[in-house]
């Protein structure tokens, strides 16, 4: 594990740069979200590494486009409740399943794009590659299809990261705990009240993250 001092692409480089030729052809999958600035980067500098599109920032993307749906609707006066949405359908309450019901009788694109996340939701759970295969390219004819142009711009995306968005049934790959990693950082940075020394804020997070059997040992 380490921490960088940012996100931009030449400090991943840099670092990426700086492993051994050794090291960085045993680098089989990198798990990324949808950038294309990171996957050229990916396969300039780790050519032997296969890209995975993260099911973790695919899903929640997802779930950000329903929303931002809704709300647009919201806009025209409608109140469209929102978890009915966003909650995974087979968690739904009996009065949530009738409110998403309601809406997708009366709000056709609004429903459309839920189909479309559910799908994602299925994809990713499907049991084998040729059954994820099948799932993607209904929603890309889907998609292709919409009279929303957000939807169709949704799917033309799915579709430049058809091969990422498959690889995951090879790798089985996810930036999952890695966000919760970040989410723990936060908190820690926050109980600290921030750094001013960088140093010292790289060595307490790392810290963090060592076992307490081995600091108690």
């Amino acid at each position: 594990m380490t921490l960088l001092p940012d996100d931009r692409l030449r400090t991943l480089e840099a670092f990426l740069k700086r492993l051994p030729e050794s090291v960085r052809k045993k680098i089989r999958a990198v798990t990324i979200d949808l950038k294309e600035s990171w996957k050229k980067l990916i396969q300039r500098v780790l050519p032997e590494a296969r890209v995975v599109a993260d099911p973790f920032h695919g899903l929640r993307e997802g779930s950000r486009r329903v929303d931002e749906t809704r709300r647009v609707e919201r806009r025209t006066g409608h109140r469209l409740p929102r978890w009915p949405l966003l909650k995974n359908e087979e968690d739904l309450t009996e009065r949530q399943a009738k409110e998403l019901a309601t809406i997708r009788q009366h709000f056709r694109n609004v429903a459309q794009f839920h189909w479309v996340k559910e799908q994602l939701r299925d994809l990713y759970r499907a049991a084998s590659l040729e059954e994820a295969k099948a799932i993607l390219d209904r929603i890309l004819f889907e998609a292709e299809g919409a009279s929303d142009a957000a939807l169709v711009q949704w799917g033309r995306t799915l579709k430049r990261w058809k091969n990422e968005i498959l690889t995951y049934h090879t790798w089985r790959t996810t930036n999952g705990y890695t966000e919760g990693v970040h989410t723990k950082i936060k908190l820690l940075k926050r109980i600290s009240y921030g750094f001013k020394n960088r140093e010292v804020y790289v060595r307490k997070m790392l810290l963090a993250f060592v076992p307490l059997a081995l600091l108690i040992a």
